[in-house]
């Protein structure tokens, strides 16, 4: 396949070629169709778990909260995330 690419995007390619990392302009329209391509499978979950997020609140299982609530939450999952944290250090 032939692929004629912008002028920009050619000279990126030339420096990606002249960093050493890449060994063709294959190579490197590769990498990046690779991460298009993880782009798109990140979108799509992303997607899926919207809509779970939606279909849950459409039965009426979301919760209201108002700004001390939100806080509260806020800081529990700042608190958890932290214990995680430390653990990790503490495993390593």
């Amino acid at each position: 396949m032939t692929t004629l690419i912008p002028p920009e995007l050619e000279s990126f390619v030339q420096q990606q070629l002249a960093s050493g990392e890449y060994r063709s302009a294959e190579e490197v329209i590769g990498a990046g169709l690779r991460v298009l391509q993880e782009l798109k499978h990140r979108q799509e979950d992303f997607r899926k778990e919207v809509q779970i997020g939606v279909d849950q609140l459409d039965r009426g299982e979301g919760i209201l909260l108002d700004q001390a609530g939100l806080r509260k939450l806020f800081d529990e999952i700042q608190q958890r995330g932290q214990s995680r944290y430390n653990a990790g250090w503490s495993n390593a």
